[in-house]
């Protein structure tokens, strides 16, 4: 029988700009279209994982207002457990995203009430499989909700925006997944040569057993807890927007280790997910279903 997720994160409406290019400093371009779409890593992947799996849990918070009904719909249409999810009065979190015609994205974030998570009062199931968890709600929410899961719960930590690492936090994870501008971030490195594979051991240093570092187009490579490298390029697929590739891949991850898959399984599922959703419209990415996914899988080992 499937686990049990739990996804604790932020919640946010985002607003999506098309443009022929991302603006330069100091300059006003006239966009393509705007729309308005679910967002928040917390939610995203949530959603990824709610396409494997249906006992995904949400836990956070949403305003009353026409953002957080928006919000609050889109979880319940993908028949996500509610339960922990509070609503306040105050403003509910949003974004900006900016999408040139190459797909490539910037976004800017106002958090609102995610930033006033408080989990003292958030039940955590006893038969917790999976907790997944990011940066964009207070640390502390974070380390608190660690703190209160069972020792047999598997803990998936996307650090990102990267933020200086917590020793006794990172005892406690499971999975630390980053791309790698995150992961030079955590290890205080400068922009330029790289190396991932000395990054993998130097962030699985810091405390979590095991370790992905997401590649964009190029893919992924990771590092499980015996030490074996697993690395996948990328697929090669038509870009149509690359916003929000990456809580695909946690989402879908989640859920693939949730029903008991190898990590290095797990990620090859999580890189075909990823794959659909940056060739798919984004009006469509709700309709890609775990068929989908797992074809994309098949055709691409």
């Amino acid at each position: 029988m499937a686990g049990k997720i739990l996804v604790v994160g932020s919640l946010h409406l985002d607003v999506i700009v098309n443009s022929s290019r991302l603006p330069q400093p100091d300059e006003t371009l006239i966009g393509d279209k705007v729309s308005y779409r679910f967002g928040g890593k917390g939610g995203n992947q949530a959603l990824a994982a709610a396409k494997i799996s249906d006992k995904v849990l949400m836990a956070g918070r949403i305003g009353k207002d026409n953002f957080g009904k928006q919000i609050y719909d889109t979880l319940t249409n993908q028949n996500i457990n509610l339960d922990r999810l509070k609503m306040v009065d105050e403003a509910s979190g949003m974004s900006v995203a900016l999408i040139g015609s190459d797909g490539i994205y910037s976004a800017v974030v106002v958090s609102g009430v995610n930033q006033t998570i408080d989990l003292s009062d958030i039940p955590v199931p006893n038969d917790l499989t999976v907790l997944v968890l990011q940066n964009e709600i207070n640390s502390d929410a974070n380390f608190e909700v660690v703190k209160k899961v069972p020792k047999s719960t598997y803990v998936i930590f996307n650090a990102a925006p990267a933020l200086t690492p917590n020793k006794d936090f990172f005892d406690r994870i499971d999975l630390l997944i980053v791309n790698q501008l995150e992961a030079k971030m955590l290890l205080s490195k400068e922009a330029g040569i790289f190396d991932d594979l000395g990054a993998l051991k130097k962030l699985q240093n810091l405390g979590p057993k095991e370790v992905i570092i997401t590649l964009g187009a190029d893919g992924y490579t990771g590092i499980s807890r015996d030490g074996e490298i697993f690395s996948k390029s990328g697929i090669k697929v038509d870009v149509l927007s690359t916003h929000g590739a990456g809580d695909s891949f946690v989402g879908t991850l989640a859920a693939f280790i949730c029903k008991g898959e190898h990590i290095s399984v797990a990620a090859q599922y999580a890189r075909a997910s990823s794959a659909l959703h940056v060739q798919t419209p984004i009006d469509q990415r709700e309709k890609i279903k775990q068929v989908d996914i797992e074809n994309m899988f098949l055709l691409n080992q």
